[in-house]
């Protein structure tokens, strides 16, 4: 996946971003890792795993036995990341650069996972075939990735709206889709997977880190939106800073984009 294609910036102050995003979405990460029912030894595959959140979360289940491999294009988030696990001291977890296309595909791995890539992809199929082809026979594949559609604020939000068709047109132009959520169940059943489970979570609030996001991912999309000539800095910046005003008001509610979790394993040999 070429950097271009990546809508959201990468660098330290991607990093921050998928920091928040980490700690909104931990809860209902944990409830999915916990039906997968992930056991000490097991070897898991982390593909597009930015800040290497979910990936300690994994070697944390599977230690000490087990190991836990996060992959990304990024090598600044990488370098914070292998830092970040050095700092807690967890030794059964690599970070290794690699496009999400171009991993060997050995099968050596229990478990794969991939959290909001896919929406990203201009072959969301092929990719999820070369997942398969990391994993051992049964081995479960595990997603999770939006439904930009179901993004929602209320009261009505002129910001909001802006940065609704901003983000669905930067990503479209890219390639992406930003709504692949709807789409995984059938593409992973169209894989061949087995026993799918399918669920739908969407972090809302009316404080705290899950009113921010809308103004963080605005702010770490401008760069794309700016290439593609969409919108100039100044009518970038007013949304940005209406944005957080509006996060900022105790009596706004806001939903991020619906997250559809699914969940298979390959059928037997």
């Amino acid at each position: 996946m070429g950097k271009k294609q990546y809508v959201i910036r990468g660098g330290i102050e991607g990093r921050e971003r998928l920091r928040v995003l980490g700690r909104v979405m931990q809860e209902s990460t944990a409830r999915l890792m916990d039906q997968v029912n992930l056991t000490e030894g097991m070897a898991c595959l982390d593909v597009g795993c930015g800040g290497g959140d979910v990936t300690r979360e994994l070697a944390r289940r599977v230690a000490p036995a087990g190991k836990a491999v996060g992959v990304d294009i990024d090598e600044t988030k990488l370098e914070i990341a292998r830092q970040e696990a050095a700092e807690l001291g967890l030794t059964n977890i690599e970070f290794r650069l690699s496009d999400a296309r171009e991993i060997p595909t050995v099968p050596e791995y229990d478990l794969v996972y991939s959290r909001f890539l896919l929406t990203h992809l201009k072959d969301p199929v092929s990719a999820v075939r070369s997942f398969l082809k990391q994993l051992r026979p049964t081995g479960y594949l595990v997603l999770e990735d939006i439904d930009f559609s179901g993004s929602f604020n209320y009261p009505e939000s002129p910001a909001f709206q802006k940065f609704f068709d901003l983000y669905n047109t930067v990503v479209r132009h890219r390639g992406g889709d930003p709504n692949i959520g709807q789409r995984l169940p059938s593409i992973l059943r169209d894989c061949g997977l087995q026993d799918m489970n399918v669920s739908v979570v969407q972090p809302t609030g009316m404080h705290g880190e899950v009113k921010q996001l809308n103004g963080l991912t605005m702010e770490n999309i401008a760069d794309a939106i700016l290439e593609d000539g969409l919108a100039t800095p100044g009518e970038i910046d007013e949304i940005v800073r209406q944005l957080y005003d509006y996060a900022a008001d105790p009596n706004t509610l806001s939903g991020v984009p619906r997250v559809i979790q699914v969940w298979g394993r390959l059928p037997f040999a």
